[in-house]
């Protein structure tokens, strides 16, 4: 006799279940990832503008309001952001918490420190 291999229904059922959890966190967690991912690249887009190099706070603000509506960034304003000098070289950066609600009453909260300084 041949031994039998395989899965179990049972078995096929709760892999399905924990498979189905992973992309249901993924489908919450991801697009946030992706909108830090964006304010990190306009930041860093913003810091090497030669247009920006000389420019007031104001300017850097409305610079990343037109940013933010191109990659439609929501999690930041322009009042949160923070221009600084370092050295001659434009420093913009960030600190903001993202609260994603998962289901029921569990949510996962991250925090993001974006900065066009590495």
């Amino acid at each position: 006799m041949k031994k039998q291999r395989g899965i179990s229904l049972s078995g096929l059922l709760i892999a399905s279940a924990l498979l189905f959890v992973l992309v249901l966190l993924g489908l919450k967690i991801v697009p946030v990832l992706l909108e830090y991912n964006a304010i990190q690249r306009g930041f860093k887009g913003m810091a090497q503008d030669p247009a920006l190099r000389g420019a007031t706070k104001e300017q850097v603000r409305r610079a990343f309001v037109s940013r933010a509506m191109v990659d439609d960034i929501k999690a930041v304003s322009s009042d949160q952001i923070e221009i600084t000098r370092d050295g001659g070289e434009l420093v913009v950066s960030a600190d903001y918490d993202v609260k994603v609600p998962l289901f029921r009453n569990v949510s996962a909260c991250f925090e993001f420190h974006p900065s066009s300084k590495e």
